[in-house]
């Protein structure tokens, strides 16, 4: 049941992140660089939310219910997690802005209305 919490959790950012392979699919022909930066991040961005639901909804509160670990190494636990997320969401935000910067060199022609 927590799993469940936890997918419900990421719920919308796990759509977005979908969202993004798709449209990496989509745009793969006309602007392989940016579709490849978009995947890259997009999966990216999957992996660290399902990691973090499994931690927040599993891990930790198994953790805390064994009573195997001090209060504080459970706090170490979290504090790295909780940073290497982090890190990998600035990862994600870099290379979705390098694929919007990758994308802007390409510009197509401008669509005239009624032709």
């Amino acid at each position: 049941m927590q799993m469940l919490y936890g997918l419900l959790a990421n719920a919308p950012p796990m759509a977005a992140a979908v969202i993004g392979v798709v449209v990496a699919g989509v745009f793969w022909r006309k602007m392989p660089d940016s579709a490849l930066l978009l995947l890259l991040a997009s999966i990216i961005e999957i992996v660290v939310l399902l990691a973090s639901g499994w931690y927040h909804f599993a891990y930790f509160p198994a953790a805390v219910q064994a009573h195997e670990q001090t209060t504080m190494e459970l706090a170490r636990h979290a504090a790295v997690f909780g940073m290497a997320t982090s890190v990998a969401q600035g990862i994600v935000f870099g290379l979705l802005v390098w694929a919007v910067a990758a994308g802007r060199g390409r510009q197509s022609p401008p669509v005239m209305p009624g032709r």
